[in-house]
C-alpha cells in the first residue's frame, strides 16, 4: 500500500510539474495581460537604470493651469544627476505591498541600483490598509506571487487572495478605530477616533467670523481619520511589507532610500490643533528612527510643503502642485549625493534655457504616443511621423520664463530618418502670445541627403519680435506625407 501511495504521488508531481511548464510557456503570458498588466511598469524598466523611483499617485499629479512644468517628482530627481538613468514604477493607490512584489519582479541582473521607495504616512491608517482598492489591487498581483505559475492561476481563478465588498472594508476600519486607544504624553479627553470625530462633530469648527462652517468641520474629520493613529510596528502590515523591502534591497546590494512624503501639517493645525499634529509628527519620528537602525536613508518631508502647494483642498492627500513636488525631489537628490556626489548637479529652479529628449528616460514632452521601437539613433526608441501621424513628439514650453535677454534664437538639434525622398515635411516653429501668434515652417529635406540611414537636422532661427508679450512655443516635426520619418534625440536651446 505504501509503494502504491509512493508511486502515485510521484505520479502526481510529474504532472503537475508537466502541466505548470506546459501553463508557463504557452498561457501564462496572456493571463499576465489580462489579469496582472501591471508587470508592463516593471518591464520598461530599461537594465542600466541607476535610480528607481517608486511611488502612487503623488507622483505624477500636477495642478493643469498653474503648473508650468507637469513632470512627475521621480523626473525633477533626475533633473540633479543628468548623467544617470532615472525611471519610475508608478501605480495609482498602491502602497509598500504591492512595491514589494513589483521590486521582486525586477531581473537580478545590475543588482547595484538605487530604489527610492515612496512613504506615505496615510498608508499606515486604517481606512488604507482596509481600504475598498484593495481587492482590485490584491487581484492585479496574484500571479507575481513567487510561487509556481500554475498554482497562482489557482489561487487567482478560485479567488484565494484578499477580496472583500464595500461594506466589509467599512466595517474592518471602524473596528480598528474603536479597537486603538490613543496614548499620549499628556491628559487627552478622547479615547479613540470616532470619540474625537463625534466631538467635532458636535462642537464644529468656526470660521473666521465665528460662525460655523460644516465644509471646515467635515474636512477636519477626515483629517482625524487619516491621521489620529498610532503606529503598531509589532502588528501594522505596512511596516511588515517595508521590512520585506529593506530584506530584499539587503538581498538585492541595492541603495535603499524611504521617501516620507509631505503632508499638510499646516491645514491639519489650522483645522484640528496640536494633537493632530503630534501624532502626525510622533509617527515620522518613529518611522525615521525605526528604519534608519535597519541601514535606510530616510528623507523626511512631513513639513516642507506650504498648504497652498497642495493641490486638493477639501481632502487628505499627497498631491502637489509644482513647486511642491520639486521641493521634494530637491530633498530626495541631496540624499542620493552619498553614492552619486560627482554626478549631482544644482537645478536651477528659475528658468532654463537648454531642453533635450532622447525619448528614452520618459521624459514628458506632448506627443508621446508616437513613440516607436522600430527605429533609433540612440537607445531604442524614436518618434515615428507619416502616414496618418503628422505630429512628432512636440517641445512645449512657457517662453515667458526665459529671460528676453536670453531668447532671442532658438536652435533645434534632432536626428531624422527617412525612408523615401517623397515627402515636403517641414520642422514647424510657433510662438503664441496673449492675442497674436506667430507660426512658421522650414523644410527638412535640404539638410536630408540619403535615405535609409540617420542625418543630424540642425536649425536656428531668430524669434519673432512682432510679438511683444510671447508665453508659449511649440516646435515639431510635421509630416503629412505617406513617407515615415522618424525624429530622435530632439535638442532645444534658446540663446
Amino acid at each position: 500500500m505504501a509503494k502504491k501511495v509512493t508511486y502515485r504521488l510521484i505520479i502526481l508531481a510529474i504532472l503537475l510539474i508537466g502541466m505548470n511548464f506546459i501553463y508557463k510557456k504557452w498561457f501564462y503570458e496572456a493571463d499576465l495581460q489580462k489579469h496582472s498588466d501591471i508587470i508592463n511598469l516593471v518591464r520598461a524598466i530599461p537594465d542600466d537604470a541607476d535610480i528607481i523611483y517608486l511611488g502612487e499617485s503623488s507622483n505624477i499629479t500636477y495642478k493643469e493651469l498653474e503648473d508650468v512644468d507637469k513632470r512627475p517628482i521621480s523626473a525633477f530627481i533626475g533633473d540633479f544627476f543628468p548623467t544617470l538613468h532615472t525611471y519610475d514604477i508608478t501605480k495609482p493607490a498602491s502602497h509598500a505591498g504591492i512595491y514589494k512584489v513589483l521590486l521582486n519582479q525586477l531581473p537580478e541582473t545590475n543588482k547595484k541600483k538605487t530604489i527610492v521607495v515612496t512613504l506615505n504616512l496615510r498608508s499606515f491608517n486604517a481606512q488604507w490598509i482596509y481600504s475598498d482598492l484593495e481587492t482590485v489591487l490584491q487581484k492585479s498581483v496574484v500571479l507575481l506571487q513567487p510561487y509556481p505559475v500554475l498554482y497562482n492561476r489557482f489561487m487567482l481563478s478560485f479567488k484565494g487572495y484578499d477580496i472583500k465588498t464595500e461594506e466589509e472594508r467599512t466595517q474592518q476600519f471602524k473596528r480598528k478605530w474603536k479597537k486603538d486607544v490613543f496614548h499620549f504624553p499628556y491628559a487627552f479627553p478622547f479615547k479613540n477616533v470616532p470619540e474625537w470625530e463625534s466631538w467635532v462633530n458636535s462642537n464644529g469648527v468656526k470660521n473666521k467670523e465665528g460662525v460655523f462652517d460644516q465644509a471646515a468641520i467635515e474636512l477636519a474629520c477626515h483629517y482625524i481619520k487619516a491621521y489620529g493613529f498610532q503606529i503598531d510596528f509589532d502588528n501594522n502590515v505596512r511596516i511588515k511589507d517595508f521590512d520585506d523591502i529593506v530584506a530584499l534591497a539587503q538581498k538585492r546590494n541595492w541603495n535603499l532610500v524611504f521617501n516620507l512624503l509631505a503632508e499638510n501639517t499646516e491645514k491639519a493645525g489650522e483645522l484640528v490643533g496640536k494633537d493632530l499634529l503630534f501624532l502626525m509628527q510622533e509617527n515620522t519620528k518613529k518611522l525615521v528612527e525605526y528604519y534608519t537602525k535597519k541601514g535606510v536613508t530616510v528623507v523626511n518631508n512631513l513639513d516642507i510643503v506650504a498648504n497652498d502647494q497642495f493641490i486638493d483642498q477639501d481632502w487628505t492627500t499627497e498631491h502637489y502642485a509644482e513647486k511642491g513636488r520639486k521641493t521634494i525631489a530637491r530633498n530626495v537628490a541631496k540624499s542620493l549625493k552619498k553614492w552619486y556626489n560627482n554626478e549631482y548637479i544644482d537645478v536651477n529652479d528659475a528658468y532654463k534655457t537648454t531642453f533635450f529628449n532622447d525619448f528614452e528616460r520618459l521624459n514628458p514632452w506632448n506627443q508621446m504616443h508616437t513613440l516607436t521601437d522600430q527605429q533609433a539613433y540612440s537607445g531604442t526608441h524614436s518618434s515615428k511621423t507619416g502616414n496618418g501621424e503628422d505630429f512628432s513628439v512636440s517641445f512645449e514650453y512657457p517662453i515667458n520664463l526665459i529671460p528676453d535677454s536670453l531668447r532671442k534664437t532658438v536652435t533645434i538639434d534632432a536626428w531624422m530618418y527617412q525612408e523615401n525622398s517623397n515627402h515636403n515635411a517641414q520642422f514647424n516653429v510657433e510662438v503664441y502670445g496673449v492675442d497674436e501668434k506667430f507660426i512658421n515652417s522650414y523644410p527638412i529635406k535640404s539638410q536630408l541627403n540619403k535615405i535609409t540611414a540617420w542625418q543630424q537636422f540642425h536649425l536656428t532661427i531668430p524669434l519673432p519680435k512682432t510679438i511683444k508679450n510671447p508665453n508659449f512655443i511649440k516646435l515639431y516635426l510635421y509630416n503629412t506625407s505617406e513617407t515615415t520619418i522618424y525624429l530622435d534625440n530632439f535638442s532645444v536651446k534658446f540663446e
